[in-house]
């Protein structure tokens, strides 16, 4: 028996989405932006360090970081503000400013704690100097600069994800509760809806949230001017490349699934209508 409307693999949603792509694929504009967005993948994933960082410098910087690190007083200092608040903390009773003796005692031990709070900042600075000093000696085109972009970037992403995630979870949980009469399809649906928007969402503002942090890590590494701009340029195309890819995999994921359950959908209902047309025909023929 002959299908009707051609063969099984005219597919009118495919054919319009090859002519689609192919028509964008002919575009120039369109032509750069995939060659930024491979520059960009590359840039994030696979680029090696342009400096070379030799195995005395490796050392050496290893070194500088373990100093920092290891800074006595910045140790000391922490220690003693931890002891001389928690002092402090303890006669800050509720409403302390309008009570005896506690307001009394708060004003004569608050005073230790805050100068050893300015110590302790005091040796954060001296300490992030020497991280400074440590970062500019192997370079910001190092392979230690490249793993640190890396790392910023794919923190910020998990923190997307996971608040997409937990977004997601407490829409379905505040649908479950107000127990709204639908069916299994539509709930489906909303949910996979709801899920791509905190998702889009969330990794927007990853992406935002990296950028700020990326100007404020290529300071730290001392570049000169028209290093910083080309890392900075290129560190937001490689996050933008990144976040652009997981959403499109995903927008195609969910738009597949959808025209996959559709095509179900309707087949099932004309299935149903021509099942119901031959019981209707059923007693004429007899």
């Amino acid at each position: 028996m002959q299908r009707v409307g051609g063969a099984a693999g005219d597919d009118p949603v495919v054919a319009l989405v090859k002519n689609v792509a192919g028509r964008a694929l002919q575009s120039p504009k369109v032509r750069v932006g995939m060659v930024l967005w491979a520059v960009g993948l590359f840039f994030m994933l696979l680029a090696p360090g342009l400096h070379t960082v030799t195995p005395e410098m490796k050392s050496t910087y290893e070194g500088m970081v373990v100093d920092a690190a290891n800074m006595p007083e910045y140790h000391e200092a922490y220690a003693h503000y931890r002891e001389a608040q928690a002092y402090a903390d303890e006669a800050k009773v509720w409403f302390w400013r309008v009570r005896e003796p506690y307001k009394t005692l708060v004003y004569e031990r608050q005073p230790s704690a805050d100068k050893w709070a300015a110590e302790l900042a005091r040796a954060e600075r001296e300490r992030e100097n020497k991280m400074t000093e440590a970062r500019a000696f192997v370079g910001l085109w190092s392979d230690f600069g490249l793993a640190d972009v890396r790392g910023r970037f794919w923190g910020a992403f998990e923190k997307g994800k996971l608040f997409a995630q937990q977004q997601t979870f407490y829409h379905m949980i505040m649908r479950v509760l107000s127990a709204r009469d639908e069916d299994v399809l539509s709930t489906v649906l909303n949910w996979v809806f709801v899920a791509v928007m905190n998702f889009t969402t969330g990794l927007l503002g990853a992406l935002f949230y990296f950028c700020f942090s990326l100007v404020h890590m290529v300071f730290t590494y001392q570049p000169d001017p028209l290093s910083a701009t080309a890392f900075v340029l290129l560190g937001f195309l490689g996050a933008a490349s990144v976040v652009a890819s997981y959403l499109f995999a995903l927008y195609g994921m969910v738009a597949s699934g959808v025209y996959v359950v559709g095509k179900v959908v309707v087949r099932d209902a004309l299935e149903q209508e021509r099942r119901q047309q031959q019981l209707r025909g059923a007693p004429q023929q007899r």
